[in-house]
């Protein structure tokens, strides 16, 4: 038996090489192309090569610096100019030399690709042939240009299909909305999509036409019939007696009539032949399809069996030939196609002078192979770049390599510029082909070794390749692990398999620790249980214990030890639809949790609530969208409501013909939906007349949706509603200016991938994809589902490869088609590699079982993993696990379960920041709420108000707080009588006794003059953005109490002002009454400080009330 942290004789000699890649990637003298494994500081090596440009005189405007993120592009570049202020301050660098490379800082760019393509294009605007002032197409535009071209191609290409008898078979075979999403597709692919649509289709002629392919299928599938012992009477004579077998003879008899070479009928023919001599997968076979009873005899069940048996290989052949051959038409169709929509897609870019992402690569690989042509341009262009650094290479596409290929082409051939610099022209790429896993966006694993042949032939030196995996991340049991789950895992073949070298071992350095501590708290866990609820209430009691006990981690920057907090965790998925079990499960326990780039993003409840209300006031007559707001939080109704309101539901809300069940409603429903009959006609009216964005704010305010937010998600669902309302107001300026375009847009990007991200972690377990983790680290990290999949149907059109290209439309399959699972299952491979290396000090496998075992559906990461280590999952013990690798190393695994002591995290325990969303809480007791104005008037001395059924007071101060809310500090003396009663309906003029509409105008507006005359108030109301009349619902002393804080100021990141406006004279119970607003506000906006103001009109100046919250 081997302990993890027993040593290896393979180790010395990595630990050796090692050392030697690393000093030679950072010396700029040579072209280096290296893969580095997870964790291995190629960041480092990065800013290291790039300093030591800088110290051998190289200008920073020389040195083009590319990575694919914009993040790492702005990490990268903080660590250049940090190291190099350290360098000087250090006297590694000469004075003079320092004092001239901080003159040029901004020379210093790192680039994402996309970003330097755009700076290549915006510099030869002439000699890309594109307008020199263009733009680059906004993400929330490009949807509706994308839609316009495709209706526009799908249009062209209907009335085309009419002569076109390719386009007619398409569309016949995949239907107009398939159609239409593999155009979208390819659109997406279209620095792809023509090499390989055309490279397939020269592998040789397809037919003529369809009905030369039909004809030709029709006669050898004949043939075979007319081949068989009998013919086809003995075939159909020794048939069962079953209406489908009639109906194939039916068929093959009309084949064998007058018009053998129908489409159509060759096609329907083919299917029942199909499924009579072959199985479901397509192979011949072995007996025949029908029970023995169907037949006359059994001498014909016999006589039946043996033709199938015999003449189905044949069928085989003849069925893949034949629907080899309609691919090949469908093929040419679909490039027919593509080209129509590209084309489309072009003249609407044109149109808007604007370009989008794959359009730049495009463009700019355009220009680089055309710039012979353009001597001048060439010439400033070698003149800049002469050294390159990329990063990420194993996330690069074959086009993204032929654009770096081009730059530095002339380095080859012995000219350019780039020789005459102090150093020789260099290249430096670094990436790690066990992380690529991006073949979706084309992304190729193979073109980082093809790199490094390149390289190696650019100064006639072969000898580029080095390779480093010194990991500085993981702690060594963990490494270990890695090392014996990546060399168990099942070997594939090819250029994309998987391979896990000795170069890619991670050493392990003694000293090793005690394995007797090490079996008593191993840094590896299992979360297996039958169902995924069940598995993330044993996830989110594990990371309650761990927080709980303070257990200790690895500072990721001073790596010294410390408690853990809830930033420390990421719960890692396959994919992106599995994550709301385990988000729900933190919120139970209070544990704060971040859904994390995109994941999730437009299943948020608030977002749902919020696209639901514009859905609503884009079309107030669907019945469909009045029931998403009236079950939304907006209106809150429940399903029993719904249920008893149906269907006529966009009526009820309409107050118009309510149905008899009305009065069967629970009393709160029937409330809610009362106050939602009054509140949604104030809405609509206001559709036409306000902004959408303005439109949603005011309905979220109204609403009191704030309150819907509380609990452990506020600060992630406040993150969600700030990154939508963003989006509205973008496309609100973008010229969407009603609601049902605002509803159309946003429903197209709902349908988008992980670009629409949410929010930083902050101090918050992460929820992400493995995809969204990757370039990140976590000390303790949980890959949960391990057994789920990706799913999902396959697309209608599938491209492959680049020289051997292949392409299968619809149902018709290549071989590249029967080759994808083992493609599929390779890209996983590697991805669970970057899943495992996500861990700095715990790492936790999780999965459901079924009847003991986990379920390894395809696509799953559990179908990747040794399958002894499968095995363990299902099998474990109720506290250690061990699984005994190839190596015989033997990992232990603590194995976790939700009823264990300490599993919760009580409510006392919770950091004191979490205390404001506790009294947000779902209300025990059913006490009726009380107002502010109520609460605060408790224990003060009686005041002589008018009588109560005069509300001139109260009007008198509704008439100022609308002004302000209306004009704010700027409408002055302008406010006159008529101004003051239009802020009034009508209904509540008429409840003023004690004065007349026109005093009751002409007080409002003295009122409102003495307010906004005091410099000291503008000055405060000025000072930030501004909230007005903010509702807001909290507990007091185990009283609901309700109320509208007047105006809410943000001053700063951190500041908060509470102005509570008076009319009257000042009374104690005003004091309590801005307090109570004040400690809202802080529970409103946890970690603010926050200071209230009474404001007084007249005589009365503002007083102030509170300070900064501690």
């Amino acid at each position: 038996m081997s302990l993890p942290f027993d040593a290896d004789p393979r180790d010395a000699r990595i630990a050796a090489r090692d050392q030697e890649a690393r000093a030679r990637a950072v010396d700029p003298r040579f072209n280096v192309a290296l893969e580095a494994s997870a964790g291995t500081g190629k960041t480092r090596i990065l800013v290291d090569r790039y300093i030591n440009l800088l110290r051998a005189g190289v200008a920073p405007a020389n040195i083009l610096a590319i990575t694919f993120t914009r993040k790492a592009a702005a990490e990268m570049r903080d660590r250049i100019m940090a190291t190099l202020r350290a360098a000087a301050a250090r006297g590694e660098i000469a004075p003079a030399r320092w004092r001239d490379l901080r003159d040029r800082t901004a020379d210093i760019a790192i680039s994402t690709i996309d970003a330097f393509c755009l700076s290549l294009l915006r510099e030869f605007p002439l000699e890309a042939d594109l307008e020199p002032g263009f733009s680059l197409a906004d993400e929330s535009e490009l949807p509706r240009l994308r839609d316009e071209a495709l209706d526009a191609a799908v249009h062209i290409c209907r009335a085309a299909a009419r002569a076109d008898e390719d386009l007619t078979l398409v569309f016949a075979q995949l239907g107009e909305r398939r159609v239409r999403a593999a155009l979208a597709a390819l659109l997406e692919r279209r620095l792809v999509a023509p090499r390989v649509l055309s490279a397939f289709l020269a592998q040789g002629p397809p037919p003529a036409d369809g009905a030369a392919a039909s004809l030709n299928a029709a006669v050898r599938l004949g043939d075979v019939f007319d081949a068989m012992r009998g013919g086809l009477d003995r075939f159909v004579d020794t048939g069962p007696l079953h209406a489908r077998f009639d109906l194939l003879v039916h068929d093959l008899r009309g084949l064998r009539g007058g018009r053998p070479g129908r489409p159509g009928l060759v096609q329907a023919v083919f299917t029942r032949v199909r499924a009579h001599f072959l199985t479901h997968e397509g192979r011949p076979r072995r007996r025949q399809p029908f029970r023995r009873d169907l037949f006359a005899s059994a001498a014909d069940w016999n006589a039946h069996t043996a033709l199938v048996v015999e003449h189905a290989p044949a069928i085989a052949a003849i069925d893949a030939a034949y629907r080899r051959d309609v691919n090949a038409l469908l093929s040419r169709g679909i490039r027919r196609m593509f080209a129509i929509a590209a084309a489309e897609y072009r003249r609407t870019l044109d149109a808007h002078a604007a370009l989008d992402f794959p359009d730049l690569l495009l463009r700019a690989l355009e220009l680089l192979r055309r710039m012979d042509e353009f001597s001048r341009s060439r010439y400033r262009l070698e003149s800049r770049y002469h050294h390159v650094l990329v990063d990420e290479f194993q996330d690069t596409s074959r086009a993204q390599w032929e654009l770096v290929s081009l730059l530095v082409q002339s380095w080859g051939e012995g000219a350019g510029l780039a020789a005459t610099g102090p150093l020789q022209p260099s290249i430096f790429i670094v990436g790690d082909r066990k992380q690529s896993i991006y073949g979706f966006r084309d992304a190729d694993v193979s073109v980082l070794r093809e790199a490094a042949r390149h390289i190696g032939t650019l100064r006639g030196d072969p000898d580029v390749r080095r390779a480093i995996s010194r990991s500085f991340r993981a702690a060594p049991a963990l490494l270990a692990f890695v090392n014996d789950v990546c060399e168990d895992m099942p070997k594939g073949s090819g250029d994309e398999a998987f391979q896990y070298e000795e170069t890619d071992r991670f050493p392990l350095e003694p000293p090793a620790p005690d394995p007797g501590t090490a079996r008593a708290d191993p840094p590896i866990g299992l979360v297996a249980a039958p169902a995924v609820e069940e598995c993330a209430e044993i996830t989110a009691a594990e990371i309650a214990r761990l927080l709980t006990a303070a257990v200790e981690i690895r500072d990721r920057d001073t790596g010294l030890p410390r408690p853990i907090s809830p930033g420390d965790i990421a719960i890692l998925f396959r994919s992106r639809e599995s994550h709301r079990e385990f988000e729900a499960a933190l919120a139970r326990r209070r544990i704060r949790a971040s859904v994390y780039n995109g994941l999730g993003f437009f299943d948020a409840d608030e977002v749902k609530d919020v696209l639901a209300l514009i859905g609503y006031l884009a079309d107030s007559a669907s019945d469909l969208r009045a029931a998403a707001l009236m079950r939304s939080r907006v209106v809150g109704l429940s399903d029993e409501a719904l249920r008893l309101l149906a269907p006529a539901l966009a009526g009820t809300l309409a107050c118009e013909n309510p149905p008899d069940t009305a009065p069967l409603l629970a009393p709160a429903d029937r409330a809610a939906l009362t106050e939602a009959q009054t509140a949604t006609a104030r809405w609509r009216a206001l559709a036409d007349r306000m902004p959408p964005a303005e439109l949603v704010d005011l309905v979220l305010s109204e609403s009191a949706y704030a309150f819907e937010l509380r609990g452990p998600r506020v600060a992630q669902a406040r993150e969600n509603l700030k990154k939508l309302r963003d989006w509205l107001r973008r496309l609100q300026n973008r010229g969407y200016v009603t609601c049902a375009r605002l509803a159309a847009q946003l429903g197209r990007l709902a349908v988008g991938g992980e670009a629409n991200a949410v929010m930083d972690a902050g101090d918050a377990v992460s929820l992400m994809t493995i995809h969204a983790a990757k370039g990140l680290e976590f000390p303790v990290v949980f890959v949960v589902n391990l057994g789920r999949g990706t799913g999902g149907p396959r697309d209608s059109v599938r491209l492959w490869g680049d020289e051997a290209a292949a392409v299968a439309v619809g149902d018709f399959q290549s071989d590249a088609d029967a080759e994808q699972p083992a493609r599929e299952r390779e890209e996983t491979k590697r991805l669970l590699y970057v899943a495992l290396t996500r861990a700095r000090d715990r790492l936790y496998l999780g999965a459901t079982l079924r009847e003991g075992r986990v379920p390894a559906s395809r696509g799953s990461l559990a179908e990747v993993l040794p399958s002894a280590l499968v095995e363990r999952l299902g099998a474990a013990g109720q506290d250690l696990a061990v699984w005994r690798a190839s190596s015989g190393v033997e990992h232990a695994f603590r194995v976790c379960d939700a009823r264990e002591p300490g599993g919760a995290l009580p409510q006392g325990e919770l950091p004191e920041r979490e205390a404001p969303a506790c009294d947000f809480a779902a209300l025990q007791a059913p006490s009726p709420a009380r107002t502010v104005a109520a609460l605060a008037e408790e224990g003060s001395e009686p005041f002589d108000e008018t009588s109560p059924t005069d509300d001139s007071g109260r009007l008198l101060g509704l008439i100022v707080h609308r002004l302000l809310q209306r004009y704010g500090f700027d409408a002055g003396p302008e406010v006159d009588a008529d101004t003051a009663l239009s802020m009034l309906r009508p209904d509540e003029v008429t409840s003023a006794v004690s004065r007349s509409p026109l005093e009751l105008a002409a007080a409002a507006g003295k009122a409102y003059r003495a307010i906004t005359g005091q410099d000291d108030i503008r000055a405060l109301y000025t000072s930030g953005e501004r909230l007005d009349e903010v509702p807001f619902t909290m507990r007091v002393a185990g009283v609901a109490v309700r109320g509208t804080i007047d105006c809410l100021v943000r001053a700063g990141s951190d500041r908060l002002l509470v102005l509570e406006f008076k009319t009257g004279s000042p009374r104690p119970a005003h004091r309590v009454q801005l307090d109570l607003y004040r400690r809202a506000a802080e529970r409103l906006f946890p970690g603010m400080a926050v200071d209230a103001r009474l404001v007084y009109a007249h005589t009365f100046r503002g007083s102030a009330g509170g300070g900064h919250v501690r």
